[in-house]
This record gives C-alpha cells, structure tokens and sequence, in this order.
C-alpha cells in the first residue's frame, strides 16, 4: 500500500447523514446534535443549506461515546476519555511518521525509528514478536 492508496482512501467521500449516522451508532439524532454541540464530534455540509455529513472518524467517535454512555459514564467522563485517546492517536501518529523502515521476518517484525540524536553511530530498533516487544540500539548502515 503506497502514498497513492492513501490518497485515494483519503480523498472518498464516506459520509452518511445524521439519519444515517443514528441507525450505524445506535445514537439518537439529539443525542447526537448534542454532542455536536458539546464539540465531541463534528459534521460538515456539502453545501450551504444542504443536511448534516458525518465521515468515517467522526462515526467513530460517536460508537465510542455511545458505548461509554451505555456502560454508564458521565458524558464529561467519556469526553475526558475521547480528549485521551486523541492524545495517544496523535503520540502514534508522530511514532509512525519515524519510522525509517519496516521488516518482517520469520521471528516477527522490525521497526528501525533511525538514528539516536545523542550517537548517530547506533539506530534504535524495536523487534515486534507475538509475545512483546524488545528495544535495541544496532550499529547505524
């Protein structure tokens, strides 16, 4: 999968109404505005007057807080939990992006994250097996 997957994935236009988004997320249309409102998610319109869309993110967040509202959280809790996991999306977001390479092998996979700042003789590689992961330092190529 290339830049030009992304890019394609990136650029369809998966939305659904709010009608839509109601029945995938078991969420009420209120329920929903509201928590718009309270700026957990977001919707946007094609155009000016036209109704409410709801792309693939924003369907997410609204399983994940419908589910923490049927498990009994606060919808302030659930927000503090939805605020939390943005936070670690983006901490793996930044992770992913430095990434220099990517291996499999028969023992699992290797991540090489480059150089270390402080010895630039040395890359920092993480080994991924089904059991856990271990960090190294191995001499830079």
């Amino acid at each position: 999968m290339g830049p030009d997957f992304t890019k394609r994935l990136k650029d369809l236009d998966l939305s659904v109404g709010i009608g839509e988004a109601s029945r995938i997320t078991g969420a009420t249309s209120t329920q929903i505005r509201y928590w718009e409102k309270k700026d957990l998610v977001h919707s946007f319109r094609r155009e000016e007057g036209g109704n409410k869309r709801f792309n693939f993110p924003n369907l997410a967040k609204l399983v994940l807080v419908k589910s923490m509202i049927d498990e009994g959280y606060t919808l302030t809790k659930a927000a503090e939990t939805l605020a939390h996991h943005r936070h670690e999306a983006d901490h793996l977001k930044m992770i992913a992006n430095s990434l220099v390479s990517v291996d499999d092998t028969p023992e699992g996979s290797v991540f090489n994250f480059g150089q270390l700042e402080n010895d630039p003789d040395f890359d920092v590689i993480a080994k991924v097996t089904d059991t856990g992961a271990t960090f190294c330092k191995v001499t830079h190529k």
